[in-house]
């Protein structure tokens, strides 16, 4: 306590934001003010933390000033009552001249404010807690929502210069954050804990849904360039339903435990992009954890290093015909068939390893080692004990830090002081010197050159931004710079470095040379090299190519995002080996370099070793003869759940080796691409 207090305290002799840039009635001199949050608890909110009164109003109201204001809306501890759904509105403002867009003519466009709703680490997680006395979340037929964060859509309306009012367009949904607050729907037949159907650089993560006797913990979640994590659902009918609008939804380290019926299950026309669960845990009474019967057509759903127990007999996947379906290195226990109708496990009663499991839709096609074929693939056998979960989960997320970290510095301490003209880079290069955990406040911190930072620095924010001295402030969706000097973060080049950097735009580049660490949804231009490794979550490309050459220590991206780059290949690993991506959005075609003719790759492989993609979608067109999926003189790739949204006349994927070719046509989703030999041809 006393180390935060100081923490906070330090803050006030450098203080950045004003009582002009604060909501009506708020202290400027409050030392959570100064860091960027906005405490539901002070005036003039005052948000009850004990669940004795009804704090809707308040909160919302803190909700909306946080979100205009650029400031998080920070819980402390405690139990806060509702009983209406709170909205988490990305607004839209009218332009003084009509633009055209992907979708068609709008007279409206999105705000760039974030939704940023953090709860404290410090004791318990804060509760947002359904009051008994809430209407009209009792209807399991008519389901309502407890926290709804989405964005208004800014399409025109037919025959209107205005959009529908309270449409959402989860497309635009930019930049929103629901991090350590835990929902409590119990007892309504009809709640959702909360939907959040964020697009590029939205999350969900580190948060706790109890919905016994509810109707669903979830309803869609956050997909490319940012993710869910660490989200456990205990009780409901189901964990999470989700929807078209759920854009490429990825869950990673999820828990879900005691649903009534399956887990994850889908409403209003079955889903656009495959679901993608890894190292997640569905524990249930129910005789399915998926459910694929309540609508015609699914994009399909993957599994990867999951545990799963069901009741005795039961299935992993209800369906009704054959689906796309991928298992891989899934444990599981209880169910009798992986399908319905299909093929019987070894055993019920003892834990199984599913090595892999793939099974497609009718349209769709296997590429095992440069023959073509259809129909399910199967490797399992029973184990001799129990998974350990906690360690699966570990190896794909673990939360990150936070400013009431005991340890934690804030760097303002040092001097910085992230007005957007003062240098701060001697003052970042002293606290790295003498701490592991920095915190960046609010602000606009400009540097010069190249910020090194140590083998175990980590270093994070909550919504503050490096750049360039003499750079614009940027928009929210580019953080690099249109011109002049980019500034550099870099880490050490060693195998067994383990930095982080979190939540901190970086309108720069990014050299990760390390062999360890997590890079979460931080931004910037992605450099990897030398020794580097580690995690990635959220990464989006911007202003460059994503390239991953001579990569050798394990690396994983989670939510990868390439798009809109006028370079061919979009992406590319090269003389690598131990790559995994979960989960790749791409778009390609919409854009037309000169030099290229408008049509790009999204992404290469090339001589490298151990490489694997789980559920690669997106919206890919005019690539003229070029692959969505190109894969040169490589060894041990694996590839499942591969589709583009408007197939054509190009592949979908091309494997060639040495003079050898082999091809995927883009009229046939790619249920699963092996190549398993480790004998290259040479050109």
């Amino acid at each position: 306590m006393k180390r935060l207090i100081a923490l906070l305290s330090s803050l006030t002799l450098v203080s950045l934001v004003t009582a002009a840039e604060l909501p009506a009635g708020t202290d400027a001199s409050d030392p959570l003010i100064q860091l960027g949050c906005l405490d539901v608890t002070k005036a003039p909110y005052r948000a009850d933390p004990t669940g004795r009164i009804d704090s809707t109003q308040a909160i919302q109201r803190a909700i909306n000033d946080a979100r205009d204001h650029a400031l998080v809306c920070f819980f402390p501890e405690g139990t806060y009552l509702i009983s209406e759904t709170l909205s988490c509105e990305q607004q839209v403002r009218k332009l003084d001249k009509p633009r055209s867009a992907d979708r068609g003519t709008q007279h409206y466009w999105d705000l760039s404010h974030r939704v940023v709703l953090f709860g404290s680490t410090r004791g318990k997680r804060p509760v947002l807690k359904l009051s008994k006395d809430a209407k009209g979340f009792d209807d399991p037929a008519h389901p309502k929502i407890a926290v709804w964060i989405w964005a208004q859509t800014r399409d025109d309306a037919p025959g209107k210069q205005e959009p529908n009012w309270g449409e959402e367009q989860p497309n635009i949904s930019f930049n929103h954050f629901f991090r350590g607050i835990d929902i409590d729907i119990r007892g309504h037949a009809g709640a959702i804990g909360i939907r959040h159907s964020g697009s590029q650089g939205s999350a969900l993560l580190d948060s706790t849904i109890l919905a016994e006797g509810a109707y669903a913990g979830m309803n869609n979640c956050c997909g490319q360039g940012g993710g869910t994590y660490n989200i456990e659902v205990i009780g409901g009918r189901h964990a999470i339903v989700i929807e078209p609008e759920s854009r490429f939804p990825i869950l990673t380290g999820c828990v879900f435990k005691g649903q009534t019926a399956a887990a994850i299950t889908y409403a209003k026309g079955g889903s656009q992009a495959p679901a993608l669960l890894v190292g997640c845990l569905i524990d249930s009474p129910a005789d399915a954890a998926i459910d694929l019967t309540t609508q015609r057509a699914y994009a399909g759903i993957s599994l990867v290093d999951c545990v799963v127990n069901l009741s005795r007999g039961g299935v992993i996947a209800r369906t009704a015909k054959s689906e796309n379906l991928h298992l891989e290195d899934t444990f599981v226990r209880g169910p009798a068939t992986v399908t319905t109708d299909g093929t019987a496990l070894p055993a019920t009663d003892q834990w199984m390893l599913i090595r892999r499991f793939s099974s497609h839709v009718a349209t769709a096609m296997n590429l095992i080692n440069g023959v073509s074929s259809s129909g399910e693939l199967r490797d399992w056998s029973v184990v001799p004990a129990a998974p350990d979960f906690a360690a699966l989960s570990r190896r794909h997320y673990q939360p990150g830090p936070s400013f009431e970290d005991r340890d934690a510095v804030n760097v303002k301490t040092f001097g910085a002081k992230g007005d957007g003209t003062t240098d701060d880079t001697a003052a970042f290069e002293k606290a790295i010197a003498t701490h592991d955990r920095i915190f960046v406040p609010k602000g606009d911190f400009r540097m010069t050159g190249t910020l090194h930072i140590r083998r175990n620095t980590q270093l994070f924010g909550l919504t503050a931004t490096f750049s360039s001295i003499g750079l614009r402030a940027g928009d929210r969706r580019d953080p690099l710079p249109k011109k002049g000097p980019m500034f550099a973060v870099a880490t050490v080049d060693d195998a067994t470095a383990a930095p982080g950097l979190s939540l901190l735009s970086v309108r720069g580049r990014i050299d990760w040379k390390s062999g360890g660490g997590d890079a979460f949804l931080a931004p910037g231009t992605l450099m990897l090299s030398g020794h580097g490794g580690g995690r990635f979550y959220g990464v989006k490309t911007l202003g460059g190519p994503l390239v991953v050459a001579g990569v050798t220590q394990p690396t994983a991206f989670y939510a990868l995002n390439v798009e809109r780059e006028v370079t061919n290949p979009q992406s590319e690993i090269k003389d690598s080996a131990h790559i995994r991506i979960y989960y790749f959005k791409v778009e390609a075609g919409n854009v037309q370099p000169e030099n290229e003719g408008g049509a790009n790759t999204p992404v290469r492989i090339a001589r490298s070793h151990d490489v694997r993609i789980h559920c690669m979608a997106g919206r890919v067109r005019r690539l003229g003869d070029r692959p969505m999926l190109d894969i040169v003189d490589s060894d041990a790739v694996v590839v499942t759940q591969l589709k583009t949204f408007q197939p054509s006349s190009f592949p979908h994927l091309r494997e060639t080796r040495g003079q050898v070719k082999h091809e995927m046509p883009s009229s046939q989703p790619c249920a699963l691409f092996v190549r398993d030999t480790r004998s290259v041809s040479q050109p």
